[in-house]
């Protein structure tokens, strides 16, 4: 694991990986602390989101990896965010939502946000991380 940034990214891009990988593992620390996010109430569009989804999100040339869990039990549509690069586990996803081929969810722990447009198949979610002012592309791929 690289302990430190390459030369060649800037310090706006270091600066949100910092915060970004802050962000997360405060998260990680309150987890054990903090009440779980509230489970939302499912809906058949919602749960289809159900499993483990997995992206990297490239920060000029710095790769995350990221891994979205998605669970509905007993109507309750639950999810979490691990940053394995990170050292972060079990984020809790604030809020998740999936309308037509749109899906969403914000992280407030991170003060994050993703958008973007489910495959026809299902498979896969093209869309937008965006945190701290920055937008930056990230697909995540069915599990």
């Amino acid at each position: 694991m690289r302990t430190s940034l390459p030369q060649h990214v800037s310090i706006y891009a270091r600066r949100s990986i910092l915060a970004l990988a802050a962000g997360a593992l405060a998260a990680g620390v309150m987890i054990g602390i903090a009440p779980p996010a509230l489970p939302q109430a499912a809906t058949s569009a919602t749960a289809s989101l159900n499993g483990d989804w997995t992206g990297v999100l490239d920060v000029q040339g710095v790769q995350l990896h990221l891994v979205l869990h998605v669970k509905t039990d007993d109507g309750a549509t639950t999810a979490t965010l691990d940053s394995p690069d990170q050292g972060a586990s079990g984020i809790p996803v604030s809020s998740i939502t999936r309308a037509g081929g749109k899906a969403a969810f914000t992280i407030d722990a991170v003060g994050s946000s993703y958008a973007g447009d489910v495959a026809p198949d299902g498979t896969s979610i093209a869309g937008t991380w965006s945190q701290n002012g920055v937008d930056l592309p990230l697909a995540f791929k069915r599990k």
